[in-house]
C-alpha cells in the first residue's frame, strides 16, 4: 500500500440524531493549503455536508500528524447544534517529511469523509491578505517562500511582492489543479496562470501549463530590485474552492531526472532539469530500495532539491545512445531491460534494436506522463515495432495511449512472427520535445500478472452494520487464474469477508461489518491481492499486488466519475440510517434455468424514515459499478420489488440462463441505497451470500 495511517484524537464532539439522511462529509478545500515541514501549522478545512462530531484525521504516508481544534462552545447549549461545515486543523509536519501533496481525510462520530490534500512546502508560508488585486497592493512575499491564496472570484488577480539580486535564478511553481482532481463535488477546475513584473509594470516572463494545467516558471534576473509575481485564472475566472499555493526560490530547482530510472539500492549519476543543472550539471542519486514511482530529491551545491519522479526497477538499465533517429542507428538492447530516453527536440525519433524469439510475447511500457500521478514528463508517447520489409522497415505494432482517457503513457505486448531482429521507436505524439520530455520504458517478457482496484474507498459502518467494497481485476499476459483479496488493519470490531475472485469472474464483493460493541475509530486499511501464476520457465510462483482504492467523483450532468487516490479507510460510527439489511434465503444454490427469490427485511435507525432502494449490484444512470453476480445470473426486474419507499420489505428475483457454467460460493450481498441527492447514496449491506450455480 502507498499510504499509512496517521492520526491524533481528540474527544469526539456530540453529535446529534437527524431523520435526514446521512451523509458524508465532501472536502472541498483546505487553506492555507501548504504546510512547512518541520513546523505546526493551523489551517482551515471545508466541506458540503456536515462535520460536526469531527474527532480524527487520517493522513496519507508518515511524517504528518493532524488533529481537530475543538470549536468553542455553542453559545445555547439546548438548540439543535448547526451543521459544521468548517472546522480548524492543527497539522504538525516532521522535518523529514516527504515535499509534495498529501491526502487526508476527516472522521466523525457519524461518518467518513471524502479526501482533501495538503502541500508540504521546505519553506515558509505566506498567506494572501486584504486587497492584493494590483501591483500597488502587492502582498510582501519572502523569499525563498510559499504564497497561499485563493482565485476566489472571476476576475480574481493576486499579486505578491518579493526582492530580487542580480544574477539570481528564481522558479516559480504553483500548485492549484493539481489539488483539484480528487474533490468530489467540484464542477469547474481552475486553470491557473502565472507571470512575472518589474517594478515598471512590464511582464518579464509568464506560463500557463507545464505540469499539465498547473504553470512553471523560471526568470534569471539582471539587476536588483523589486519584482511581482502575478497569481490568476487563465480564463480570469474564479471560485472561492479554488486554492493555491505557489513556490518561489532561487534555490536550485529540480523538475525531472535523466535518467528518471535505477536498481534498488544503487547509486546512479542524473541529470537534474531545471535551474539546477546551471549550478550542478550531474549529481549522485542514492536510489530507494522499494520498488515503483517514487519521489526523489539529489543534493544539488549542499542543497537537497526536488522531489521528483523516479522509477525503482529490479530490470537491467540502459541508457539511450545518440545518435538514434534511424533504425540503422538503433540503439541494441537485450530483453529483459529498462530503456531511459528523452526526445529531446523536435521530431526526435529514438529507435532501439532488440532480438525477438517466434512466439515469446515482449510487454513494452512507457512510464513518464501520467494524469493524476507524479510522472510528469512532458512526453506524449507514442511506440511502434518495425520489422524488416524488403530493404527497409515497416511498422508492425503500434500504440498511442495504454489505457484510453487515463494516461499519456504507450504500451502494447509484442509476439515475434518470427525469429529475428525487430526495431523499438518512440517518439512524441505532436512530434515535440525538449529536455523535460523524458522517458522510461520497461521491456520485459510478457509475465503473467494482475491489477487490482476498489470501489469505493471508504466505508462508515454503524455498530451491526455492514458496507461493501467491489474489487475488480484486470488480468494481463495469459493470468487466468483466482486472485484471493484480504484486508488488513481494520479498526477493532469490524471484520471483512473473505474473497477469491474466480477465472471466470473480472470482479468481486467484500462485506465489511462492525460488531455491535464495535467502539468509535478510524483507520486506514490495506488491501491486498495473491495469486500463483506459471513463470516463463514453467514454475509456479506467488504474485502480491497492492489495490488501489477509486473515489467517486460527481461528473456534470449527474453522472458518478471515479479517480484512483492513495487512502483506504474505515470507520466505526454512530448507529447508521439503515442498522441491518437481512435476506433470506441466506445461501443460493441454483440449477441452470431456475430462478429464487431473495426476501429482503431491512432494520431502520429508530429516527430514519426516508426513502430507500435495493440491489445486488452498484449502479447509477444505468452503468453499472460493482456487479458481484456470477456469469449467466441476472436480476428479474419485472419480478422483483426494490423502490421501497418508506417500507421495510422488498425482494429480488434472480435467474440463472440455461447455459449457466457451475461455480460454487460466490459471495454476493443485498445493498440498500439511501439517497443523499441526485448524484450521492450511500449504500448498506446484508451479510455476504453465497451463491453456488450447480452442474446440468
Amino acid at each position: 500500500m502507498r499510504s499509512g495511517l496517521i492520526g491524533l484524537t481528540v474527544a469526539a464532539l456530540a453529535c446529534g440524531q437527524a431523520a435526514a439522511q446521512t451523509s458524508y462529509p465532501m472536502l472541498t478545500h483546505a487553506h492555507p493549503v501548504a504546510v512547512q515541514r518541520g513546523v505546526t501549522s493551523e489551517i482551515t478545512v471545508e466541506a458540503r455536508m456536515n462535520l460536526r462530531g469531527a474527532y480524527k484525521v487520517l493522513c496519507e504516508g508518515t511524517g504528518i500528524n493532524a488533529e481537530v481544534v475543538p470549536p468553542p462552545p455553542p453559545k445555547n447549549p439546548s438548540a439543535t447544534p448547526p451543521e459544521v461545515t468548517s472546522l480548524k486543523l492543527k497539522v504538525d509536519v516532521a522535518a523529514t517529511a516527504m515535499l509534495g501533496v498529501r491526502e487526508f481525510r476527516i472522521a466523525t462520530a457519524r461518518s467518513l469523509s471524502s479526501l482533501g490534500q495538503l502541500v508540504v512546502v521546505d519553506d515558509p508560508v505566506v498567506v494572501e491578505a486584504g486587497d492584493n488585486n494590483t501591483l500597488a497592493k502587492a502582498n510582501p512575499l519572502p523569499v525563498p517562500g510559499v504564497a497561499c491564496g485563493r482565485l476566489e472570484v472571476a476576475e480574481d488577480v493576486d499579486y505578491f511582492k518579493f526582492h530580487a539580486e542580480a544574477g539570481q535564478h528564481f522558479t516559480f511553481e504553483i500548485f492549484c489543479a493539481r489539488l483539484q482532481d480528487k474533490i468530489h463535488d467540484l464542477q469547474k477546475h481552475a486553470d491557473p496562470y502565472l507571470a512575472l513584473y518589474d517594478a515598471e509594470g512590464r511582464e518579464l516572463t509568464a506560463n500557463d501549463d507545464f505540469y499539465f494545467a498547473d504553470s512553471l516558471m523560471t526568470y534569471r534576473f539582471t539587476k536588483a530590485g523589486d519584482y511581482y509575481l502575478q497569481v490568476r485564472e487563465s480564463r480570469y475566472d474564479g471560485d472561492p474552492r479554488w486554492v493555491y499555493a505557489v513556490r518561489a526560490t532561487p534555490r536550485p530547482f529540480v523538475t525531472h531526472l535523466y535518467p528518471m530510472a535505477g536498481n534498488p539500492g544503487s547509486v546512479v549519476e542524473v541529470e537534474p532539469v531545471g535551474s539546477a543543472r546551471e549550478v550542478q550539471p550531474r549529481a549522485l542519486l542514492s536510489v530507494p530500495m522499494e520498488l515503483g514511482i517514487r519521489r526523489v530529491s539529489v543534493d544539488i551545491a549542499g542543497q537537497q532539491a526536488g522531489p521528483a519522479a523516479f522509477v525503482v526497477s529490479p530490470l537491467p538499465q540502459v541508457l539511450e545512445q545518440e545518435p538514434n533517429d534511424q533504425p540503422e542507428q538503433a540503439t541494441r538492447v537485450s530483453i529483459p531491460c529498462g530503456i531511459n530516453g528523452r526526445i529531446g527536440q523536435r521530431r526526435d525519433l529514438d529507435h532501439f534494436l532488440f532480438q525477438g524469439t517466434k512466439g515469446k510475447a515482449i510487454r513494452f511500457e512507457v512510464k513518464a506522463r501520467r494524469f493524476g500521478t507524479v510522472l510528469q514528463s512532458s512526453l506524449d508517447s507514442h511506440l511502434d515495432v518495425l520489422a524488416r520489409r524488403g530493404g527497409g522497415w515497416a511498422v508492425v505494432s503500434s500504440n498511442d495511449d495504454l489505457i484510453a482517457g487515463a494516461t499519456k503513457d504507450a504500451g502494447l505486448v509484442f509476439t515475434p512472427p518470427a525469429d529475428g531482429e525487430y526495431v523499438l521507436r518512440i517518439r512524441d505524439l505532436h512530434s515535440r520535445g525538449g529536455d523535460t520530455f523524458v522517458y522510461f520504458v520497461e521491456a520485459d517478457w510478457a509475465r503473467p500478472d494482475f491489477t487490482l482496484r476498489c470501489d469505493p474507498d471508504k466505508a462508515m459502518l454503524g455498530p451491526g452494520s455492514s458496507m461493501t467494497w467491489y474489487v475488480h481485476v484486470v488480468r494481463s499476459n495469459g493470468f487466468d487464474g483466482p486472485v484471493t483479496v484480504e484486508v488488513r488493519g481494520l479498526p477493532k470490531g469490524v471484520t471483512a469477508s473473505p474473497l477469491t475472485i474466480p477465472p471466470s469472474m473480472t470482479q468481486g464483493v467484500i462485506v465489511l461489518t462492525a460488531d455491535a460493541e464495535a467502539p468509535i475509530d478510524a483507520a486506514n486499511v490495506e488491501l491486498i491481492g495473491t495469486a500463483v501464476v506459471k513463470g516463463p520457465d514453467g514454475r509456479e510462483e506467488t504474485l502480491v499486488r497492492g489495490v488501489t482504492p477509486i473515489q467517486e467523483i460527481y461528473v456534470p450532468g449527474g453522472g458518478r466519475g471515479r479517480f484512483d487516490v492513495f487512502l483506504q479507510s474505515v470507520a466505526v460510527t454512530e448507529p447508521s440510517d439503515i442498522l441491518k439489511v437481512e435476506v433470506s434465503p441466506k445461501a443460493i444454490n441454483l440449477k441452470p434455468g431456475e430462478e429464487v427469490k431473495l426476501d429482503v427485511t431491512i432494520e431502520r435507525r429508530k429516527d430514519y424514515d426516508k426513502a430507500v432502494s435495493l440491489d445486488v449490484m452498484l449502479r447509477h444512470l444505468g452503468g453499472v459499478f460493482g456487479n458481484p453476480l456470477p456469469p449467466g445470473v441476472t436480476v428479474v426486474e419485472g419480478k422483483s420489488k426494490t423502490l421501497l419507499g418508506t417500507g421495510n420489505k422488498g425482494h429480488i428475483v434472480l435467474r440463472a440462463d440455461p447455459k449457466a457454467a457451475p461455480i460454487e460460493n460466490v459471495p454476493i450481498s443485498v445493498l440498500c441505497h439511501v439517497s443523499i441527492n441526485f448524484v450521492v447514496k450511500v449504500s448498506y449491506s446484508s451479510p455476504v451470500i453465497p451463491l453456488t450455480i450447480e452442474k446440468k
